[in-house]
């Protein structure tokens, strides 16, 4: 089954899932996993690839600064020499650092359309005798062709990675139930897509955590195409297989079909016929679930949580008073737009005394201060014990 598109995907590659019985938006599993996953690896890979561009294109960078900088120069006659050579040179910067963003993207799209055929072959064959005639294989995208994926063809990589799938099709005979699934946790308020849940014949689950002979086991198997493997893949699994409800392709809300286990399915060139097959023990898929449990509980907190720390303190006066806040250090306490107008208007070292001597004809007066921004003024305002000139406390109170 495919389900209908219930995924958006944000300009920073998060992602979330409208909940269809009420509208709400989950994030997605992985990119709560993105999210609370460290990589120490990346930088110092970003690092490497950066300066090996650098060091394999020194001619072609310096062109870039010469012609840039030109261009610079041309547009702006009046700009001394250095900005324009300084412009230049950052551009040179920003494409080698682009490499890693480059690669990363043909690695990303190289596994989405690995994804798409697997997906493809496994609606092929679920549909009436194997033959799904009005299926069609997905085409390779065009800015993928002949591109290089760790110094191989795309077209080559791919295929491996196909070559790998059927091989495990070949190998174990699974059943498939579901493709590409959009399941969902209302407890959690997470989602996401599992990959397939494939029946097992022959097989069960053994001490060992590897699986013997048996009467058959039905599994949650996720398609992994990267190189490197990666601590969150159980937690990932482990969630989808816990996710109470599905979506199907009629838009119907249904229990999530049970399975047995969790396995990654691992396809890549350099294993044995292009494929690993791994399954994920009980034990370790529910300390999997535990340690995502405790992820999603960081991440919805970092959501609702300030960048600031606290508030800004003073301290005394000569008189043992303390001032009233200056406006500018109400940032980030939930007084949204009227704090840039009025430190543009009074000054960065203004206060909320300086604020409370004025009116609302004079607040109206600040560029950027209407009657919605008026109102937060006066909450501001009465949030500390004060009140605009011209207005008392219960006519605060009332706003």
């Amino acid at each position: 089954m495919t389900n209908p598109v219930t995924a958006t995907t944000q300009a920073d590659g998060s992602r979330t899932y409208t909940y269809p019985p009420t509208g709400e938006e989950f994030p997605s599993v992985t990119t709560i996993l993105g999210a609370t996953e460290g990589k120490p690896w990346l930088v110092p890979w970003s690092a490497r690839i950066a300066a090996e561009y650098a060091v394999d294109n020194l001619a072609e960078l310096a062109e870039v600064v010469a012609r840039v900088a030109a261009e610079y120069a041309a547009d702006n006659p009046d700009a001394l020499a250095g900005v324009a050579a300084a412009a230049g040179r950052q551009a040179a910067v920003d494409l080698a650092k682009s490499e890693a963003a480059r690669i990363r993207d043909i690695k990303r799209d190289t596994g989405g359309y690995v994804h798409d055929i697997v997906e493809s072959l496994v609606l092929w064959a679920a549909s009436p005798e194997g033959r799904g005639s009005d299926i069609a294989l997905p085409i390779l995208p065009e800015h993928l062709a002949g591109t290089d994926y760790d110094d191989s063809p795309v077209e080559d990589v791919a295929d491996w990675m196909v070559e790998g799938f059927l091989n495990f099709c070949a190998d174990f005979g699974p059943v498939f139930q579901a493709a590409e699934m959009t399941v969902f946790h209302p407890g959690l308020r997470v989602a996401g897509t599992l990959d397939s849940i494939a029946d097992l014949p022959g097989l069960a689950i053994g001490r060992a955590g590897r699986f013997v002979p048996g009467a058959g086991v039905r599994s949650c198997v996720d398609v992994k195409t990267g190189k490197h493997l990666s601590v969150t893949w159980p937690e990932q699994v482990g969630t989808y297989r816990r996710c109470p409800v599905c979506l199907l392709k009629t838009g119907e809300m249904v229990p999530t079909p049970a399975t047995e286990c969790g396995a990654v399915l691992h396809l890549r060139p350099e294993h044995p016929r292009c494929y690993r097959f791994m399954l994920i023990s009980g034990a370790d898929d529910a300390a999997a679930w535990n340690r995502f449990r405790r992820a999603a509980e960081v991440f919805e907190g970092r959501q609702s949580a300030r960048a600031k720390p606290g508030k800004v303190c003073y301290p005394l006066r000569a008189d043992g008073t303390i001032r009233q806040p200056r406006i500018a250090d109400l940032d980030g306490e939930g007084y949204g737009r009227a704090l840039s107008p009025l430190v543009r208007a009074l000054g960065a070292d203004a206060g909320l005394e300086q604020l409370a001597a004025m009116d609302a004809g004079d607040c109206l007066k600040v560029k950027g201060i209407g009657g919605k921004t008026l109102d937060g003024i006066r909450v501001m305002l009465a949030d500390h014990g004060l009140h605009l000139a011209g207005e008392t406390p219960p006519i605060v109170k009332a706003a």
